[in-house]
């Protein structure tokens, strides 16, 4: 079975993010053919990795943003433009390319509200700013990250300007912003004999192709279309990551054995408080790098319990016994 990974939004807890990803990838649970889609401090994970940027010189690119941010009397409104300079810097002139070409899809979310009011994964990129674009756009936290309301984008080739904001209102209250391939649905494709749109369109907007989210799950029997369509592996399975304890937030959208996040403490008030002081607020090297070991430790026994779940099998020997079965049927 093919495992993805949708990651929500965090502002400044992008590390624990970080640390989750590392530790995927360490026990092979994470490769280019693995699906990942992100809102805000997600999406911003997922368009490092995909891109070819190291999760330490990530991880670096956050401790220099938290201490500029410092250094000018808060994160409040200075976090867009901080982020648009470090992708500048670390991001190679093909990452673009990089993420289009990678076997697993890449979904980075946001919602548009002008012209349409509608929520977009944006899954391929024309260009190294229309990457970077939709990482901003993913991450237009009203008030916070901006101080503006919402951001306004122009794509190339169209004369009314697109008003977006965060990933974070991209999906249900229940999924707390993580990404939703099971609500992944395009609208071009249309199911045989019917004039219902079912599945899958990869419209092209302004150099990106965008997936439109409904409330409709995808028809997994029809799902091969969208990979025959965009080349693309897409997941039967989802694993949301949280930055926050999945509990007590209320993300329920997925089982606990499919949920990565901090383990809820005892007095969760206390927990809470921290971890938004954290996600809003410049913090320290120290505070930084330990919400990455912190994504490590939580990423490793998400890991070690799926391991036992599936008899040990490595994510390749998973995928192999998946196709063996499908081979089987019938």
């Amino acid at each position: 079975m093919i495992v993805g990974y949708s990651l929500s939004p965090g502002g400044l807890l992008l590390p624990y993010h970080l640390g989750v990803l590392s530790s995927l990838q360490s026990r092979g649970f994470l490769d280019d053919s693995t699906p990942l889609a992100g809102s805000s401090a997600g999406a911003i994970a997922v368009a490092s990795l995909s891109s070819g940027v190291p999760l330490e010189q990530t991880l670096e690119a956050t401790i220099r943003v938290s201490d500029r941010c410092s250094e000018l009397g808060g994160a409040r409104g200075r976090l867009l433009p901080l982020l648009r300079e470090e992708m500048d810097d670390l991001m190679a002139v093909n990452a673009h390319e990089l993420v289009n070409e990678r076997e697993g899809l890449i979904g980075l979310a946001h919602r548009e509200l002008f012209p349409l009011n509608r929520p977009v994964l944006a899954t391929k990129f024309d260009t190294r700013e229309c990457l970077m674009d939709a990482v901003m756009d993913s991450s237009t936290f009203p008030f916070f990250s901006t101080n503006w309301p919402c951001r306004l984008v122009v794509r190339r080739g169209e004369r009314i300007p697109r008003i977006v904001v965060d990933g974070f209102f991209s999906v249900p209250r229940e999924r707390y912003g993580c990404p939703d391939f099971a609500h992944a649905k395009a609208s071009n494709l249309i199911s045989a004999g019917t004039a219902v749109q079912r599945t899958t369109n990869l419209a092209q907007e302004g150099g990106e192709a965008t997936l439109e989210l409904t409330d409709d799950p995808i028809d997994f029997a029809s799902a091969a279309d969208l990979v025959s369509k965009c080349g693309k592996v897409i997941p039967e399975r989802v694993v949301t990551v949280s930055v926050f304890p999945h509990k007590t937030v209320g993300l329920t959208a997925s089982e606990l054995h499919d949920s990565i996040s901090p383990l809820p403490e005892e007095d969760s008030m206390e927990q809470m408080s921290n971890l938004f002081r954290l996600a809003t607020q410049p913090s320290s090297r120290e505070e930084l790098t330990e919400l990455f070991e912190k994504g490590l430790a939580d990423g490793e026994r998400w890991a070690v319990e799926e391991e036992q779940r599936t008899f040990g099998l490595t994510a390749a020997e998973r995928r192999e016994k998946f196709g063996t079965a499908l081979l089987n049927i019938n």
